[in-house]
């Protein structure tokens, strides 16, 4: 969602409390894209997700683990011999959901100046008090109107995340040679890769409710007649388990539970609302996920897969094609 520089970095690396996944992006002579992701599980209690608190508990643990799955650090040659020793790598890093906090402005007028955008943003966020701004660093991406009435508005995506939490990950990337130029959320470049994959804005024409499940949190966007109407991100609770079997069926109730409850809160802002489709995707199988959706809601689910990436062209050239494993993907591209 922000970046340092307009150059695209080829690796992508998400962070999770469970889990790490990297992926690298190639382009092929006759410049065709190809992808190659890997996944490491996290040291137990070496990430703590929180939008307020700390997350790294245990650097040393965490670095260990992402040295092995990243590899070590490149030279840069030339004629056979070494110019630059252990060069850092640019990197997109990816952030968990449930590491910062999101909310929506819905404004009138939008400025073209990213200097003007970000005051608007800020005194916004300030009078409402929707976000906590002190020691944060903001980012947005913003939703034009289309088709509501007559009504023209620009509504905005706004994050917050704290900027000692920021700074913990990208320490951690920098002491294995990575440097973030692009920090971005899971679910919110999910939401993008959706968007390119199912043919752009014109895609977004009817009400739909499109989920996220990762990192053992829910992100719901509820989208009205084309524009973004509300957002919420919600910690799962999953508690008195005994198998495998038990996770998945209490999740699944957990899930639609929770969509429920995110539908219910933006109709009592949009009562005109009439969701009849939801977009799924999850860092799991979630097998029951579509029935138990469609019998609770009655509404169909339609599933973001690897599918969505063959479609727009890109070529699996080997590693990890879990469903963890495809946030590292929507990152590159």
């Amino acid at each position: 969602m922000w970046g340092l520089t307009t150059s695209r970095p080829r690796y992508c690396l998400k962070i999770g409390a469970q889990t790490l996944a990297w992926g690298e992006a190639t382009r092929t002579w006759r410049g065709r894209y190809r992808y190659r992701c890997a996944l490491s599980p996290m040291p137990t209690g070496a990430i703590k997700l929180s939008p307020m608190d700390l997350n790294v508990a245990d650097m040393s643990a965490a670095e260990s683990r992402l040295r092995s799955l990243t590899g070590s650090t490149r030279d840069i040659r030339f004629a056979g011999s070494v110019w630059l020793s252990d060069v850092p790598r640019p990197i997109v890093l990816l952030l968990p959901d449930l590491s910062v906090r999101a909310t929506l402005l819905k404004l009138e007028q939008f400025p073209a100046q990213l200097e003007e955008q970000e005051a608007l943003i800020r005194w916004r966020l300030g009078q409402a008090q929707l976000l906590p701004l002190a020691g944060s660093k903001i980012v947005w991406q913003g939703f034009p109107s289309y088709g509501i009435g007559k009504e023209r508005s620009h509504v905005v995506l706004a994050v917050a995340i704290q900027e000692t939490i920021l700074k913990q990950y990208e320490s951690l990337c920098e002491s294995v040679g990575l440097l973030p130029q692009e920090v971005g959320v899971t679910s919110f470049r999910l939401f993008n890769l959706w968007l390119k994959a199912g043919g752009g804005r014109k895609r977004l024409g009817r009400d739909l409710l499109w989920v996220s499940v990762s990192d053992g949190g829910l992100t719901c966007f509820v989208i009205e007649e084309g524009r973004l109407a509300f957002v919420r991100t919600k910690l799962l609770s999953v508690q008195g388990l005994q198998d495998e079997e038990d996770l998945g069926r209490d999740m699944a109730d957990n899930i639609v539970e929770e969509c429920s409850a995110s539908l219910r809160a933006c109709r009592e802002y949009h009562p005109d609302l009439n969701v009849t489709e939801i977009v799924f995707v999850g860092d799991h199988p979630f097998p029951t996920i579509e029935q138990a959706l469609n019998k609770e809601l009655g509404l169909s689910t339609e599933r973001l897969d690897w599918e969505a990436i063959e479609r727009m062209g890109w070529t699996h050239d080997g590693g990890n094609t879990s469903w963890a494993a495809l946030p590292v993907v929507a990152g590159v591209m």
